[in-house]
């Protein structure tokens, strides 16, 4: 049997992207791009995984992987923002199928059709892509907003620098410690929308000096988490709308995210009681309950 701390140090590597993914990532790239260069009234400028693969803040398996595609028509930009998610769309259909390509509320999700089994077994490929359509405005970019019928601002660039920071400033640890408490997130049912407020919430919660022990940084994080998460969490680039307005505008959602944090944070508490008391073998069981077939018991 391993120990709780080894079994964390697995834990983080098993989130890790492998070789093969980044490789089907970046095939998976360059053929959408492909494929939208073919439909002329798309006027591509260039194009770049972003978004949480981009900060490696991602969780797996890879679903809805982002690659933003700055277009130079900007006349669309006088138009609802549905018009381009349409266009993209419709670009994409004949490529995957009807069923497959769908809008979104800031993107058009393409689904490679993939089947996942499991977290452990599930082939190393990239499940779905979402395309978001982006127009450069001074320095950073606008992009659709199909709820709102607004051109919303976005800097990629800068949220990547705030993860690099973080990270940088908490002994490299604090994008494992994302990517585990999205994993979380992901297993519990999402209770937390969208997952990039996990993230935001982290530039925050997740500061000072790395204890060295996962459990407990993460059992602080789910504490502080729940008392926090109504206080409205603004983009980290300071351009965009809230990134928590998902749960800011309905209250179901936010007593349910809060209640998730609340019992995350319960579970951390009996698993690290489990421990100190020498069940390792129940505390091992007791972490994977919270994150997961990932979470290895051996």
């Amino acid at each position: 049997m391993i120990s709780v701390n080894e079994a964390f140090y697995k834990f983080r590597t098993n989130l890790e992207t492998t070789a093969t993914e980044d490789a089907s990532a970046s095939a998976r790239q360059k053929r959408i791009r492909e494929q939208l260069d073919a439909d002329h009234t798309l006027d591509i400028v260039r194009d770049f995984l972003t978004g949480a693969y981009r900060r490696h803040t991602k969780t797996k398996p890879l679903r809805d992987v982002d690659i933003m595609i700055v277009l130079g028509n900007t006349e669309y930009l006088d138009r609802h923002p549905h018009d381009i998610l349409e266009v993209v769309r419709a670009a994409l259909v004949p490529y995957y199928g009807e069923d497959r390509v769908c809008c979104d509320r800031r993107a058009v999700r393409v689904d490679f059709g993939i089947r996942i089994v499991d977290d452990v077994s599930d082939a190393e490929e990239v499940v779905s892509f979402d395309v978001v359509p982006a127009f450069v405005n001074d320095d950073h970019y606008l992009i659709p907003d199909d709820v709102t019928g607004e051109w919303v601002h976005t800097n990629p660039e800068l949220h990547y620098d705030a993860a690099r920071e973080a990270n940088k400033g908490f002994a490299e640890q604090w994008k494992p410690l994302v990517k585990m408490i999205k994993k979380w997130n992901q297993v519990a049912g999402h209770p937390v929308e969208p997952s990039f407020l996990i993230e935001v919430m982290a530039l925050e919660l997740i500061t000072g000096r790395w204890t060295g022990s996962h459990p407990r940084e993460l059992r602080q994080f789910f504490a502080s988490a729940a008392n926090r998460i109504d206080e409205g969490w603004t983009d980290p680039a300071h351009i965009g709308p809230d990134v928590s307005d998902v749960v800011d505008n309905d209250p179901a959602k936010m007593d349910a995210a809060r209640k998730a944090l609340r019992a995350a944070e319960a579970a951390c508490t009996n698993a690290i009681n489990l421990d100190r008391t020498g069940r390792t073998g129940e505390a091992l069981t007791a972490w994977r309950a919270l994150f997961g077939p990932l979470f290895p018991l051996s």
